[in-house]
């Protein structure tokens, strides 16, 4: 919620599904590339079947929060009014949400290490406790600083990745199948278990977006938006890292490589548009997870002690969360969406009569 209390807009409920989104594999153009570019042709068939997958999540997510007047996990996701199943989703959902702000927290560091020099373990400790402090801040600091940041990632990845299209148009209109992740090596399942991964992180901030708007018709339209804005970011992106597979394939960052190749300037600039979304998505997810620490005593230090051991992990490296990491956590939360699915069918079977 905004700070003067207003119902939010559609634009800004669409802009806040995105900046949960758009972070450092997003924007980096490291998950465009292993989950569509790698399948040449195929990967504008992911970037439809994506798209839509972002749409349908988002209006069933709202949806479910409207009818149910909640943003809670556990009941967005659940079908069961039962308390150990609830608790189970609960977890889970929040382990979903713990991976990606590890992976982004990695991220952060292999960033701020490559452009100023920084070792790749103080970069990441340094955006860990500006994203836990930003997260404790609640959601009108989330969704603030969700509406000033997203619309300059999304801006700055469009034009950026015209540019490359548009200078690199024989490599566009030529494109090949390369060697694919052996956890992801179908575009089909690749992008599901990418959507998979990446929605988890969205599912509480749109039931928060749910229930600081004014009507359920704005909070679909603004899952619809989101939705479409998402599909047509990662159709850009997917081409871009398709102007040099085999820079795309080798690098972390190959959106900003392919940037400073063309032009350093251009270069450094995307940099401070990644670490940007790596920073808003970190804080999204991580924000994610506190929802589910409610208003208990000790919720802050339990916050702060999760967030460290979050850092700690973020060591393993940001190029291997995306190519073992992303893929199985993503084809493990389908089962959670399946959920939503049934529980959706549920709320509403059960409002009819």
């Amino acid at each position: 919620m905004n700070t003067n209390n207003k119902p939010l807009s559609v634009l800004r409920i669409g802009l806040i599904y995105t900046g949960c989104l758009v972070g450092a594999g997003f924007a980096s153009g490291r998950e465009a590339w292993q989950f569509f570019g790698v399948f040449g042709k195929w990967g504008y068939a992911g970037v439809i079947v994506a798209t839509l997958l972002y749409i349908g999540v988002g209006l069933m997510t709202v949806d479910i929060a409207h009818r149910k007047n909640t943003a809670d996990i556990s009941a967005l996701i659940n079908p069961i009014d039962n308390k150990a199943l609830n608790t189970f989703v609960g977890v889970m959902m929040c382990f979903f949400l713990l991976v990606a702000y590890v992976a982004l927290t990695a991220a952060g560091g292999a960033l701020l290490e490559s452009k100023t020099g920084l070792s790749h373990a103080a970069g990441s400790l340094l955006i860990c406790l500006l994203c836990i402090i930003t997260a404790l801040g609640g959601f009108s600091s989330i969704s603030d600083k969700a509406g000033k940041i997203s619309p300059v990632l999304v801006v700055g990845t469009l034009v950026l990745g015209i540019y490359l299209i548009v200078t690199h148009t024989d490599a566009v209109s030529h494109l090949e199948p390369h060697r694919t992740s052996k956890v992801a090596s179908h575009w089909l399942t690749a992008v599901i278990g990418y959507v998979g991964y990446n929605a988890s992180a969205a599912v509480p901030v749109l039931g928060q977006c749910a229930m600081h708007s004014d009507s359920r018709k704005r909070s679909e339209n603004g899952a619809i938006l989101g939705g479409i804005i998402l599909g047509t970011c990662t159709l850009i992106l997917f081409l871009s890292t398709s102007t040099d597979p085999a820079l795309s394939g080798q690098s972390s960052f190959p959106m900003m490589d392919l940037c400073e190749r063309v032009f350093p300037a251009l270069g450094k600039v995307y940099a401070v548009l990644l670490l940007l979304a790596i920073f808003m998505t970190q804080t999204t997810v991580f924000y994610g997870f506190t929802t589910k620490l409610g208003d208990r005593k000790n919720s802050k230090a339990i916050a702060w002690a999760v967030g460290l051991a979050g850092y700690i992990c973020s060591l393993y490296g940001y190029y291997n969360f995306v190519a073992n990491i992303v893929p199985i956590v993503g084809y493990v939360s389908l089962a959670f969406f399946g959920l939503e699915i049934i529980n959706l069918i549920k709320v509403k079977r059960k409002q009819s009569f």
